[in-house]
């Protein structure tokens, strides 16, 4: 009469692709023991000698080497991976290995993006992100502050996303002032930054005038005149125009116009003037 024996296993394959939730294993079932394989796969635990009782894979196929993927492990965990194989005279198990899942930290911050398109207030810089650390990014952005190494708690950017590279708009900032930058980004686990940078402000000015227009249109009270603003200097102009006076250099503590507008050309009508003068 035929002799039935449980299956024979040679090995547990050592664990790979080892990340924060999942691995890869298997096993190499050398003999079905005459009877048909039902059931194959890797079974684990985080103790010693696990059993089918415990998380496990059912794979296909029968005799031979077989991969087996498990998922849904803890970071930062030691697991025990034991391969078996089950026929109709039971279960045989191959000795165990055992492995460590990585341990979540909190991201990886490769670089802060030197500032550009730097104005009176505002500026653009960003960053890198490499590695979300095993958890998801729940913040990532640019800090600021006039003092160094700025954190989340001062001035910040919230932007979209998670790994990879990103922008941030910076604003609100004051004029000739020197800013330091660093990229952040958090997730379960904390905080990173990234080597901050800095840059500094446009300088606000009074506005830069070209010309002033010759005067046109003479009578003998009144005429044109005006002027070209190229500049606001980096702040709101409140008041343009020109100012005379029978003396020279006038200033605007003399008459004066005040026309519309910012920048650019302006006409200016002069009146109250005294005939031959």
């Amino acid at each position: 009469a035929a002799s039935f024996a449980t299956p024979t296993i040679a090995s547990t394959i050592a664990a790979s692709n080892i990340s924060f939730t999942t691995a890869t294993s298997g096993g190499n079932i050398t003999s079905d023991g005459g009877s048909t394989i039902s059931a194959r796969g890797v079974c684990w635990s985080t103790s010693q000698n696990p059993t089918i009782a415990n998380s496990k894979t059912i794979d296909a196929g029968t005799t031979g080497t077989f991969t087996s993927s498990l998922t849904g492990l803890t970071p930062n965990t030691t697991y025990y991976v034991s391969a078996y194989a089950t026929n109709a005279q039971g279960t045989t198990y191959a000795t165990q290995t055992s492995f460590t899942t990585l341990a979540i930290a909190a991201p990886t911050v490769a670089s802060t993006t030197a500032a550009s398109a730097i104005s009176y207030t505002t500026a653009t810089s960003g960053g890198d992100i490499t590695s979300d650390g095993g958890s998801a990014i729940s913040a990532r952005g640019v800090c600021w502050s006039t003092t160094q190494n700025p954190t989340t708690a001062n001035s910040k950017t919230i932007d979209a996303g998670t790994t990879g590279t990103f922008t941030s708009s910076l604003t609100g900032l004051t004029p000739n002032t020197t800013y330091y930058v660093r990229s952040y980004a958090t997730n379960a686990q904390g905080t990173n930054y990234a080597t901050q940078t800095s840059f500094t402000t446009l300088a606000v000015a009074a506005p830069t005038l070209a010309s002033t227009t010759s005067a046109t249109n003479i009578s003998t009270t009144t005429a044109t005149s005006g002027g070209n603003v190229t500049s606001d200097g980096g702040t709101t102009i409140t008041a343009r125009g020109v100012c005379w006076s029978t003396s020279q250099n006038p200033t605007t503590s003399n008459s004066k116009t005040i026309d519309a507008g910012t920048t650019g050309t302006f006409t200016s009508s002069l009146t109250g003037l005294t005939l031959n003068t």
